[in-house]
């Protein structure tokens, strides 16, 4: 996976690709939307600081919304119906005249797994039965562009199963052995909104480990969820939002504190509205 550039982006999508970091996207004619994403972003998780000697004008704080799509994990396959967000600071380190990506936060809720706790239809609500599933980041975040011009990123996680008899420790997958995603871009699903670019991204080689944490029922959750699972027995496909506001527009006294660039020939991380409309 090699990194886009700033420079050869296609001005709308500067803004949100720019955590990428990496070199021109050929998306070709990816369908434009004159509507705005149909997700709601947050930029409440962006710190008001930035690194030590960062210019506030060269750096952007990103919201990646998973909006919904399925994963498939050994024997349980989970519909995403609740959002899962992700917070992302980008930034140009001049010292390396590359971009810098530090994650920040995801937040996620629990997803009630069908069959419950015995995978049995119809008792995902009995009592003790009840089985729900929570993404939980682990590490190893990266967006960037494929050899072919597609968009790839890579993350991982753990998947915390909550059930009374599981305790409040049990996970698929550790922080020491994650989930290990490697996602790419359904490039035919690529769509530019007015204020975010949408695509699904997908991963069907990624591999599942055993449970963690579980106690005494840990072999029995590796049963139901038919774990470990080798690569080419689980899936992910999700439907994924990117949006970015500047630093300069989300914290006003770090915008009295931005230096102008004008004179470098760089590219700001920072659009005008005009260019993240599409005008």
């Amino acid at each position: 996976m090699k990194r886009l550039t700033r420079r050869a982006l296609p001005a709308r999508l500067l803004p949100v690709l720019a955590l990428a970091a990496p070199a021109a996207v050929a998306l070709g004619a990816a369908p434009a939307s004159a509507e705005n994403a149909p997700v709601s972003f947050s930029y409440a998780d962006c710190p008001d600081s930035l690194p030590v000697g960062a210019d506030p004008g060269d750096w952007i704080c990103n919201n990646i919304v998973i909006a919904g799509g399925t994963m498939k994990i050994g024997s349980i396959e989970q519909k995403i119906t609740k959002p899962i967000s992700m917070t992302v600071q980008t930034g140009y380190v001049p010292a390396t005249g590359q971009n810098r990506n530090i994650f920040v936060k995801l937040r996620s809720q629990p997803e009630t797994v069908p069959g419950g706790a015995l995978g049995i239809p119809g008792t995902e609500d009995v009592p003790l039965m009840k089985l729900e599933a929570q993404t939980k980041y682990v590490g190893n975040f990266t967006l960037g562009q494929t050899e072919a011009g597609g968009i790839a990123s890579t993350i991982d996680l753990r998947i915390k199963a909550i059930n009374t008899l599981l305790g409040n420790d049990c996970y698929i997958g550790s922080k020491a052995e994650p989930v290990k995603l490697n996602l790419l871009s359904d490039d035919s699903t690529i769509t530019w909104y007015d204020d975010a670019l949408g695509m699904t991204m997908k991963d069907t080689t990624f591999a599942a480990p055993g449970t963690s944490g579980c106690g005494l029922l840990g072999g029995f959750a590796n049963v139901r969820s038919g774990l470990p699972a080798a690569s080419g027995k689980n899936s992910a496909s999700l439907q994924m939002y990117l949006a970015s506001k500047p630093y300069t527009e989300l914290f006003p006294t770090l915008r009295a504190k931005a230096k102008s660039r004008s004179a470098t020939g760089m590219l700001p991380l920072g659009l005008p509205k005009a260019l993240k409309t599409g005008s």
